[in-house]
């Protein structure tokens, strides 16, 4: 058992963890004012590439929670650097909603619908056939695939809604494609940029979330600490039978503070 005494960062996921859809976990948010008071950071850490850092910021706001632009980062954020720094002039043709879409251009990614060398999946809230038929052809001409991340669904009331998962999917059925890269979480890349931008060992840092297959297994296959909260996806009947454990389970986050 690893010591949650020593983190000294916690990466928060956010649906299911401190907030579902727009109403408020209880005491979550003030389980995160302690952590930050006594010394310790957080970084909100969110597969979900629908939204930009302003956008989260804004909701947080709205929930009571003050947070900057740099308290997150999201696939994204994450897929914009690797862009940057992996696939330097690499022509990309992107899945995104429009805000996202503006974000990736902001940035200097380049941005195409014919001709990429890149078909690049975000969480596409805007997603039509005209989108996912050009996707495809590139994809039957063997460009390069990446994704964002792999999540099945989104939370949502009254019911979860269709993710980047559930696109890869469609895909698949399409051309028979696995996505070439994911960037997300539980894959590396996103681990890989939080230890080198906060100087700190993977066990000094904690994945919190309320998903196995992508919170929980972040945090095992980057030697961080997994804490699986019960307030979102998983139940312990699924936690009982899944090959990925978390090191801690708690009923909701707030009950972290007893520990620390």
């Amino acid at each position: 058992m690893k010591d949650i005494k020593k983190v000294k960062l916690f990466l928060i996921d956010m649906d299911g963890t401190v907030y579902v859809g727009s109403e408020k976990i209880p005491g979550a948010f003030e389980a995160l004012d302690e952590i930050r008071r006594g010394g310790r950071k957080v970084v909100f850490l969110t597969n979900n590439s629908s939204r930009t850092p302003s956008a989260y910021v804004e909701k947080l706001s709205k929930m009571g929670y003050s947070a900057t632009e740099k308290d997150i980062f999201s696939s994204g954020e994450a897929s914009i650097r690797f862009l940057k720094e992996k696939r330097q002039g690499k022509k990309v043709l992107l899945l995104a909603n429009s805000a996202v879409y503006k974000q990736f251009e902001e940035a200097g990614i380049p941005l195409v619908k014919e001709e990429a060398d890149i078909v690049f999946v975000c969480f596409d809230t805007e997603l039509n056939y005209d989108k996912l038929t050009r996707a495809c052809n590139h994809l039957f001409e063997g460009k390069e695939y990446i994704v964002s991340h792999p999540d099945l669904v989104c939370p949502a009331n009254p019911h979860s809604i269709p993710d980047v998962g559930s696109f890869m999917a469609l895909i698949r059925a399409v051309t028979g494609r696995e996505p070439d890269l994911i960037i997300g979480k539980p894959h590396k890349t996103m681990a890989e940029y939080i230890e080198k931008d906060y100087g700190l060992r993977p066990e000094e840092i904690a994945m919190v979330g309320d998903r196995l297959y992508t919170d929980i297994k972040f945090a095992v296959n980057n030697g961080m600490q997994g804490v699986l909260v019960l307030t979102g996806d998983t139940t312990r009947e699924d936690l009982a039978k899944s090959e990925v454990k978390p090191d801690l389970v708690l009923d909701t986050f707030k009950d972290v503070l007893k520990l620390l």
